[in-house]
């Protein structure tokens, strides 16, 4: 593949990505706003704690997914169509047996979900028949995700999102509908489950018409050379992907346990907003991904340090306004759509942007130290941050409550991957002491800190008592706080950098600034 159709697969990826995120996003809170007039909090609950559990069983898939669509890229790219098989073969033999290992494994959980329910939940429905649905509908994807890998490792992702946000879409659609004639969430989780077996089915089909050499599987097995080092790629990857799985994954079921349901669905609301921001933020900032891993490859003059400072001015950048936003903005927004008996206290809103912005601050370091291959290094990082977590999320429920579960959660991740990551790519790519880096870390985060200060009082004259006001006060903020960093950073050569950049892209695209 030539550096001409690598260039406009991307630009397809990341846009097609983007609209139809958009898009999924804006129907899934339409969504949202009908299950919650239908139904109670405690369905909400039901649903995310469900959602939860069985990312954690996930862990079983120990990244083998990401070490098979590695290695289909050279085959791939020699047009090895041999070669491409076998590892298909593969995938499909190992997800077979990875998905039989997570439906028995769910199974075996079925009597100990009432020791994750602080109450169990006041629904007419059975909440273990829900559970089974909920079950076979993470279950079903892995009888069929190898039909996938091809499509992924082939650079034309965006046909797997047009193909699964639009099931999507539609699924949201008649999952509105059935919901308002029936009040029922027996046929809504049913319908969600009917939508993936037929995206997925859809997308076997769409992989074997676009690939057709790979309608009929050979005969043979993978040589045992390359299973064994894919198997290899995975242990080193196991500790690392268990251990985030279970960081980003305990949270809901602390609170379930901890705090009931109804508290939990109340914070699916807050949830809801946050993964949408997160999410088409990552569409964003995945872009860079790629181009660190070349630049890394490829740097002779130390570029690589300078595009680190430049990326992670531009990340604390974005996180700052977007934070104080959502911090400002939140309980208005909540208000407007669902009202305001649905409104977290001030204390637990700020706990959950501030994992939003430790989370967000953190990408150029966490993405050197991946592009770099440097898991190794890290491996016992994450072990550390999740039990960490785990513990301090226990105690910190019983005692702040909600409040306290997130404020561990970024405690966490800050005393373990926050000085960990910056550590290992500074001693190993960089070659230099990392002391700088914490130091601006610190400053940019006490500016912030300073800068939604200034923010809640000038903007406090602003009421927000419908969409248009709130529109108007998340303009003013978000201008005021961007200002704010820019001009405290003004003297910097982060800053200079980037100004430069943009200038000369502007000069290059549009003849801005003369010629």
């Amino acid at each position: 593949m030539n550096s001409t159709s690598r260039k406009k697969n991307v630009i397809k990826n990341m846009f097609v990505g983007t609209i139809f995120q958009v898009i999924c996003l804006l129907m899934g809170f339409v969504n949202r706003t009908f299950f919650i007039k239908l139904l109670s909090e405690e369905y909400l609950g039901v649903n995310t704690l469900f959602t939860n559990i069985l990312t954690i069983l996930s862990f079983a898939e120990l990244g083998i997914g990401n070490a098979i669509i590695f290695n289909l890229y050279k085959p791939l790219a020699k047009d090895d169509k041999k070669q491409v098989n076998l590892l298909l073969k593969f995938y499909r033999n190992t997800y077979s047996f990875i998905g039989m290992i997570m439906l028995v494994a769910g199974l075996i959980l079925i009597p100990f979900i009432p020791n994750l329910i602080e109450t169990m939940p006041n629904i007419s429905e059975n909440i273990y028949v829900i559970y089974v649905l909920f079950l076979f509908d993470t279950v079903i994807s892995y009888f069929f995700t190898y039909r996938t890998a091809i499509i992924q490792a082939d650079q034309k992702n965006y046909v797997i999102i047009k193909t699964v946000q639009s099931f999507k879409i539609g699924q949201i659609i008649l999952q509105i509908i059935l919901l308002y004639l029936t009040h029922n969430y027996y046929l809504y989780v049913i319908l969600q489950l009917g939508c993936t077996i037929c995206t997925y089915s859809y997308l076997a089909y769409k992989s074997k018409k676009m690939y057709p050499y790979t309608v009929k599987m050979p005969e043979e097995s993978l040589p045992k050379k390359t299973s064994k080092s894919i198997f290899s790629n995975v242990k080193a990857l196991f500790v690392y992907k268990m251990s985030s799985v279970i960081l980003n994954g305990t949270d809901s079921i602390i609170i379930s346990k901890y705090l009931g349901l109804a508290v939990l669905g109340l914070y699916s609301n807050y949830l809801l907003i946050v993964s949408a921001i997160t999410q088409v933020l990552s569409q964003v900032f995945n872009a860079f991904t790629a181009s660190v891993g070349n630049l890394i490859a490829v740097d002779h003059e130390g570029k690589s340090k300078k595009v680190f400072d430049q990326l992670f001015y531009f990340t604390t950048f974005v996180y700052c306004i977007f934070s104080i936003c959502l911090y400002l903005l939140f309980n208005d927004f909540i208000t407007i759509w669902l009202g305001k008996k649905y409104l977290l206290s001030n204390l637990v809103v700020f706990s959950i942007v501030l994992h939003f912005y430790v989370n967000g601050t953190q990408f150029a370091a966490f993405t050197y130290r991946q592009t770099s291959g440097l898991f190794m290094q890290y491996r016992w990082s994450p072990v550390a941050s999740a039990t960490l977590n785990i513990v301090l999320s226990i105690l910190w429920a019983k005692s702040i409550g909600l409040a306290g579960v997130f404020f561990a959660t970024s405690v966490s991740r800050i005393v373990t991957a926050g000085w960990i990551d910056p550590l290992i790519i500074h001693k190993n790519v960089f070659k230099e002491k990392v002391g700088n880096y914490y130091l601006k870390y610190i400053f940019r985060f006490i500016k912030v800190m300073c800068f939604g200060v200034i923010c809640y009082y000038a903007s406090s004259f602003i009421v927000v008592n419908n969409i248009l006001m709130f529109i108007v006060k998340g303009l003013f903020i978000s201008i005021l706080s961007g200002t704010l960093f820019i001009i405290t950073s003004l003297y910097t050569h982060e800053f200079k950098e980037l100004k430069s950049i943009g200038l000369n892209l502007l000069k290059r695209k549009w003849g801005i600034y003369g010629s």
